[in-house]
């Protein structure tokens, strides 16, 4: 009795499942693929990895000067001869540097350019403090 009694378990829990997937078979159900980035959002995350990258440099340039400029040209250098295009506005001066408080603090974003449709750029903010505690 206890045998006949597992077997009907086994049966009872293995024919739902059975009959489910039965069910789905034929009428077009297809597993959901990932979501694939669109070009404009690949993109603006190239344009902001880009002004992240800027704004590394840019820090990295003020703690060795002791302030922020926002002279693109002499980040050209940190990049290894070229600042990185823009693929937003399809250029390497496509990144907006907007320096404050006597050159000790910045914020750097890439511009939206006409490239990547309606779109708000990240905007990194930079401290030289914050900058010169993290070298210590």
């Amino acid at each position: 009795m206890r045998f006949a009694f597992k077997g009907f378990c086994a049966t009872m829990t293995i024919l739902p499942c059975l009959c489910l997937l039965a069910a789905g078979q034929g009428n077009g159900v297809q597993p959901t693929a990932f979501k694939v980035r669109t070009q404009n959002e690949a993109m603006r995350h190239t344009a902001d990895m880009n002004a992240k990258a800027f704004a590394s440099f840019a820090t990295a340039h003020a703690v060795k000067s002791g302030k922020y400029e926002n002279v693109m040209t002499d980040y050209a250098k940190d990049f290894g001869g070229k600042i990185p295009i823009n693929p937003c506005t399809g250029t390497r001066t496509g990144y907006t540097m907007v320096v404050f408080n006597g050159g000790q603090e910045a914020m750097v974003a890439a511009s939206a350019g006409n490239n990547c449709g309606k779109w708000v750029p990240k905007v990194y903010r930079l401290t030289l403090k914050q900058a010169h505690k993290g070298r210590r």
